[in-house]
């Protein structure tokens, strides 16, 4: 395993860029319009001042975190193009083909408040929780490196501590969780109890707000009446980003392309801390989980893929006797079910009920996450005994 750093991961914000970078010259213009598309949407007339943009000069983003914060503009400005009129006219052809195509190994999740108009208040706190769960994440990442250490020269004591440390991690992020969709944060304080948390995020928050409002701009292009995908303009058939979904290997001309929507899955925290624990899932969960992989920055999903490759944390708590390693790792496994589980209850009262009540105004969107989660819910039944260690 290599440095946090060497995997774009910040000792300070984790896998968020510690302060969104100033725009270069040529990408102001992109910003200035995100800043105001709420209104322009509201009139139906984003689309045209989208098409009426400059040229975005690429040179002019010199860096990492230039490109990142170029990619996190055209990919809130391109979701709204698409469902400007909802799923009823959906576009055909995605804005910013050759933009999104040269950035295609920056990260496709959107995390920056700045940028969320003032006036979409629906949009904030979704923004804000997600941001504050990967800022967790940040100790979460440094302690599990000092796990790997540990592991490496068999200090038992250390990592017991670590472990457990870890599972304090998790518990913080899954108690973040249940502020997500909401400002529920000036109201419940996390020392509130985790059922009062529940009953006044189901209280407070508007679930046809979430679904009908925010989530079509969540959802990518993999439903509805473009469920075979958008044409990328410019872009030969050849050029694959690694997340494609879509078949462009028939005869349609031109060929479109399949790309799932923003998802829990596609954060490095989830998978890396299942990587960590050892923990396997069902054959197709796993396969998603890889798909998703393919939509994050190269240096993190090489993160994923080194815990996975070189961490042997399981076996190494398997192999010891000492009950005390393993009361430790359980308390993560337990701690990482129960955030999952949280998770679940979100989609249930946020995509899957309202699903059924308001499916005729949305109709092309599925009861499912906005990336597809549907599966790891039976898993998390049916398999939770399985997960900790004897």
């Amino acid at each position: 395993m290599q440095a946090l750093e060497d995997y774009k991961i910040s000792p300070v914000t984790g896998c968020l860029l510690r302060q969104p970078t100033t725009p270069p010259p040529s990408l102001l213009p992109f910003k200035r319009l995100l800043e105001h598309s709420h209104a322009l949407l509201s009139s139906g007339k984003l689309r045209e001042a989208i098409e009426k943009l400059p040229s975005l000069d690429m040179a002019q983003l010199k860096n990492h975190e230039e490109k990142r914060l170029a990619h996190k503009i055209l990919a809130f400005l391109a979701a709204q193009y698409v469902w400007q009129t909802g799923d009823g006219d959906p576009a055909e052809v995605s804005p910013f083909s050759q933009h999104f195509l040269r950035l295609r190994n920056v990260s496709f999740r959107v995390f920056f408040t700045e940028f969320i108009p003032s006036d979409q208040p629906n949009w904030l706190p979704f923004i804000e929780v997600t941001a504050d769960i990967e800022l967790s994440f940040c100790d979460g990442a440094k302690i599990m490196m000092h796990i790997i250490d540990s592991v490496k020269k068999n200090n038992i004591k250390t990592a017991i501590e670590c472990l457990l440390k870890l599972g304090d991690v998790i518990s913080i992020m899954r108690q973040q969780l249940l502020l997500l969709l909401s400002e529920l944060k000036l109201k419940a304080p996390l020392t509130h109890s985790y059922g009062v948390l529940v009953r006044l995020l189901i209280e407070e928050l508007d679930p046809k707000a979430f679904y009908c409002e925010l989530r079509p701009y969540l959802s990518g292009w993999s439903h509805g009446k473009i469920s075979k995908g958008l044409v990328y303009e410019g872009v030969p058939d050849s050029v694959l980003t690694g997340a494609e979904t879509g078949d462009l290997s028939g005869q349609t001309i031109p060929k479109k392309r399949v790309y799932l929507g923003a998802s829990a899955g596609q954060s490095v925290s989830l998978q890396s801390f299942d990587a960590l624990l050892g923990i396997e899932h069902f054959k197709d969960v796993e396969a998603f989980f890889a798909d998703l992989r393919k939509y994050m920055i190269l240096e993190h999903r090489r993160f994923i893929e080194d815990l996975k490759k070189h961490v042997h944390l399981r076996d190494f708590v398997e192999g010891s006797a000492s009950n005390e390693l393993k009361t430790a790792y359980n308390s993560c496994v337990k701690e990482l079910l129960l955030f999952r589980k949280d998770h679940l209850l979100i989609v249930e009262k946020f995509i899957i009920e309202p699903s059924k009540m308001y499916a005729a105004k949305v109709e092309g969107l599925k009861s499912q996450g906005t990336g597809g989660t549907g599966r790891l819910q039976v898993e998390l039944i049916n398999s939770s005994p399985f997960l900790t260690v004897e």
